[in-house]
């Protein structure tokens, strides 16, 4: 029997533990992590890199020899060349002399019995094949191929602005995600704790009423009470659920029934809070960075298009290959190719008017940018202090809640005190225990911001 129950227990002891194994305790780091590696956003943004580097190196190759091999050869169902020699509008005596000629060797053959008949006729080229190998080495392309390899590094430099861009907002969406559901699991626990409130009033004031000192009516508003408790607790679940199933699908992970969070510890210690906005960097951030970029493609756009108009210098050597009449012909060639445009300055002149006015757009969006910047500096300052004031209160506030509902149910249970002050004292305790929790969640959401933007 003893050796039952020890097996007995080692096994429930074990499945414990492969449970406590398939599913981790979930982290504010391991989310992130998670996120980094498995996230869609993340993902796609580092893969814009890899493209924009494979089109960098695609460029390296404008600084190189073009070269090329075009091959031909044909075969015609007649000669492409039949011409009969005493047709060919000869005048005077030396047609005469073709023609006698001709009859006078068809006769010797005949007179000598021979089966070859000569014919005035010429055909030539049934068949023929001609190959060529070209290679131009650009000298000045009107600088386009160096304005295309600095566009070419600056598309690397924007997929990565919008590479970190994409990561912060995921990471900061992440992190509010798992303070929401760690603040929902939270007042779950607050949830649990009222209807323990609950059903300790309840039997106080069964006690009293069995003595005789209360009536049904406050057994009643204890029920009722328990109902709307019950009520809010399946809705809590519910919102648990949807924010775990959230949290899941940004970090990448499955979702599970028995979703844990590691335990949302109060904050032994605020850490101070920046007063001085200079500490915050503007030109720093990614955002203020990428219309740099855009500044900067803008003009290196102008740049093409003014090499449009510019002359376009090439070395170049081609060698060939050709047999049209039965003969093997080979010969190489070697080359200057210069191109100067006489025509499109007008409609050139319009599109750099274009790209100026593109230019001044992007500097203007750029200033813009920083001003919005300052203003949004202020904001996440402004909202970081009002979080760390709004826990001190929210934490007093829930202290001062707690108090009054012990007073209240020492007051009840001397008789000296009404149903109707015990339950104010319990909604107020609940109510003050969810607003602390959601001030922990707004100075943590406030706290990561702040750092995200002071890095």
């Amino acid at each position: 029997m003893r050796n039952k129950r020890l097996i007995t227990g080692l096994i429930a002891i074990s499945c414990w533990l492969l449970a406590d194994a398939q599913q981790p305790v979930l982290t504010l780091d391991s989310c992130l992590r998670s996120a980094q590696q498995h996230n869609c956003t993340i993902r796609s943004a580092q893969l814009d890199v890899l493209i924009a580097r494979e089109v960098k190196k695609q460029m390296l190759w404008k600084y190189f020899p073009q070269a090329g091999i075009n091959a031909f050869t044909f075969g015609a169902a007649k000669p492409l060349v039949n011409v009969d020699v005493t047709e060919m509008g000869l005048q005077g005596q030396t047609s005469d002399f073709l023609k006698d000629a001709f009859d006078l060797l068809n006769e010797l053959a005949h007179a000598s019995d021979s089966t070859v008949k000569l014919s005035s006729e010429v055909k030539w080229m049934r068949w023929g094949a001609t190959a060529q190998l070209r290679a131009v080495q650009p000298v000045y392309w009107g600088g386009q191929i160096v304005t295309a390899n600095k566009l070419a590094k600056l598309g690397i430099d924007v997929a990565e602005l919008k590479q970190e861009m994409s990561e912060r907002e995921v990471l900061q969406e992440v992190t509010e995600t798992y303070w929401l559901v760690a603040g929902l699991m939270e007042k779950r626990a607050t949830v649990n704790k009222a209807v323990e409130l609950l059903d300790t009033i309840n039997q106080v004031a069964t006690s009293a009423y069995n003595h005789g000192l209360v009536t049904t009516n406050d057994i009643l508003r204890v029920q009722l009470k328990q109902n709307e408790i019950a009520t809010k607790s399946m809705q809590l679940e519910n919102g648990i659920q949807l924010a775990g199933r959230l949290l899941c699908h940004l970090i990448g992970q499955p979702y599970t029934d028995d979703l844990q969070l590691e335990t949302f510890t109060e904050e032994e210690e605020v850490q101070p809070v920046l007063t001085d906005l200079q500490t915050i960097s503007i030109e720093g951030r990614p955002e203020a960075k990428l219309l740099e970029k855009n500044l900067e493609y803008n003009k290196f756009m102008k740049r093409l298009t003014l090499g449009e108009t510019l002359p376009h210098l090439g070395l170049g050597v081609s060698g060939g290959y050709s047999n049209f009449f039965e003969k093997h012909n080979i010969n190489g060639v070697a080359f200057i190719n210069l191109t100067i445009p006489l025509t499109g300055w007008g409609e050139t002149s319009h599109k750099l008017k274009q790209h100026n006015w593109q230019i001044e757009q992007a500097e203007m969006m750029l200033k813009d940018l920083r001003g919005k910047m300052d203003l949004q500096n202020r904001q996440v300052l402004d909202r970081l202090t009002e979080s760390v004031k709004l826990l001190d209160q929210h934490r007093a506030s829930r202290d001062l809640a707690q108090e009054n509902y012990r007073v209240a149910m020492m007051n009840y249970q001397a008789g000296v005190g009404t149903m109707t002050e015990l339950m104010e004292a319990e909604a107020l305790l609940l109510q003050a225990e969810n607003a602390y929790t959601d001030a922990r969640i707004s100075y943590r959401t406030a706290r990561r911001r702040f750092n995200d933007l002071n890095k």
